[in-house]
């Protein structure tokens, strides 16, 4: 997919000097690292938010496509500082290759320099990443054990903006969506954040399941990498590795000085991308229709065609990571 037709990505995220790599299949197959993914389908697994509310109240964007985007590189003065300031927490180089701009998408990464076909373009150090174990002990001890890896990100992230600029994560957080003042309480049972709105833990939540990347060590926020936007025909991931402690992104193509560099977040149909990223992509190779056929119940040949049905179709989940009905069914793209 060329850089015209990468994402359009509303809810946007955001580097240590990288050993130049020749060869991204040396990295690819390297056993020690592994591949890391958006969480969107993990989020569409169960799990258990704080508060019970309807999840279609979570969703609020603006509808984006390609075809309204051309793309653009500017500089991102509000970031200028971001990156310096993660390589002195990091006490180390996270990137030379790359700048913080923003184009007709938002905030995005683009190239300072030439950057060859597996160029290791970013790394940065498990140590400067967010993860659940971030939780402060007395924010952990009010919370359930139900509680779920998601919602704990979420709320590290409002423990983080509550601090203000006395937060260590603070200029991370700044770069995170805003939302503006809702005054209705929520998080009663939680006494240390009692004046923190379920508005609040709704935009953190969202910024989580729309950031986050999953990897063998669970789930992580990672910052500057997720500055990064998603093209649907990227080859470049987010590669883990457990034995050195750091994330890598490796470069899948070549790319001139001033372009937008991209990754792939993931195999999702536009449906799945509209929902938690906030953008579809006008030639999703991954682009799937469910259907659900309605087989009367007292169908004589109700079982028989079920099974013809389900012999020629592939089994799916639902929005949430359940089983479909045995009559529901799944389109894909080219199939």
């Amino acid at each position: 997919m060329s850089h015209s037709q990468s994402s359009a990505c509303l809810i946007h995220a955001s580097r240590l000097p990288c050993t130049p790599r020749t060869l991204k299949h040396d990295v690819l197959t390297t056993t020690m690292l592994h591949c890391g993914s958006r969480i969107a389908k993990l989020f569409r697994s169960p799990v258990t938010p704080p508060f019970n509310f309807p999840r279609r109240l979570l969703i609020k964007f603006e509808f984006s496509s390609l075809f309204q985007a051309k793309g653009l590189n500017t500089s991102d003065e509000e970031s200028d500082e971001f990156l310096p300031w993660l390589e002195r927490k990091a006490r180390t180089k996270i990137s030379s290759m790359l700048w913080i701009g923003k184009s007709a998408y938002g905030r995005s990464l683009f190239a300072s320099e030439n950057i060859r076909t597996g160029d290791c373009i970013l790394k940065v150090p498990y140590s400067v990443e967010i993860t659940p174990d971030n939780l402060l002990p007395k924010i952990r001890a009010i919370l359930s054990d139900k509680i779920g890896t998601v919602s704990k990100l979420a709320i590290i992230l409002l423990v983080e903006r509550k601090m203000g600029q006395s937060s260590g994560w603070a200029p991370y957080i700044c770069c995170l969506p805003q939302h503006g003042e809702i005054h209705s309480t929520a998080l009663q049972q939680f006494p240390d954040l009692e004046s923190i709105t379920l508005q609040d833990f709704m935009c953190a939540y969202f910024s989580v399941t729309s950031r986050a990347w999953e990897s063998t060590k669970g789930l992580s926020l990672i910052p500057f990498t997720d500055f990064m936007n998603h093209d649907g025909g990227s080859k470049s991931i987010v590669l883990f590795d457990d034995d050195k402690m750091f994330s890598e992104v490796i470069a899948d193509r070549n790319y001139a000085p001033g372009e937008e560099v991209l990754i792939n977040y993931g195999k999702f149909p536009n449906a799945m991308l509209l929902l938690d990223f906030g953008f579809t992509l006008p030639y999703n190779i991954h682009d799937q229709v469910q259907i659900q056929l309605s087989i009367p119940h007292d169908d004589n040949l109700r079982e028989m065609k079920l099974e013809l049905l389900q012999h020629l179709t592939p089994k799916i989940k639902d929005a949430v990571g359940f089983n479909c009905p045995d009559d529901t069914f799944i389109i894909k793209l080219g199939s």
